[in-house]
């Protein structure tokens, strides 16, 4: 980052957070939120859930389920986004990661649409 230029967002955030930002090559896309699959995966005496990834085929020893990823957050403050009506129920996506509506428009979108 040029030392010269103020830092993009707020001071808090981490290193990925400003590079998301940053990053013109995303592509985002404004989605409704839907719940999906997700696998459940034995570690260490516990389970993990993760995201069911696009194409991806079920690793060994994991369990689907196809209700299990029920909300995302905003990689930028953290809100949730669900079906559910008590959180934003749309956001931005470029696939992978998602924001809400406030901080696509406070922070992606470009000044002269604003």
């Amino acid at each position: 980052m040029n030392e010269n230029k103020p830092p993009i967002g707020e001071e808090w955030w981490a290193d990925d957070q400003r590079e998301l930002v940053e990053d013109l090559s995303r592509y985002w896309t404004k989605t409704r939120f839907e719940t999906g699959p997700g696998i459940w995966i034995s570690m260490n005496g516990g389970r993990m859930l993760r995201k069911l990834r696009k194409g991806e085929d079920l690793p060994e020893g994991c369990a689907m389920d196809m209700k299990a990823w029920d909300h995302e957050h905003c990689a930028l403050c953290w809100r949730t986004i669900s079906e559910n009506p008590v959180h934003q129920q749309e956001g931005y996506t470029d696939g992978e990661d998602w924001l809400c509506i406030e901080c696509y428009n406070k922070y992606i979108m470009p000044p002269e649409n604003r």
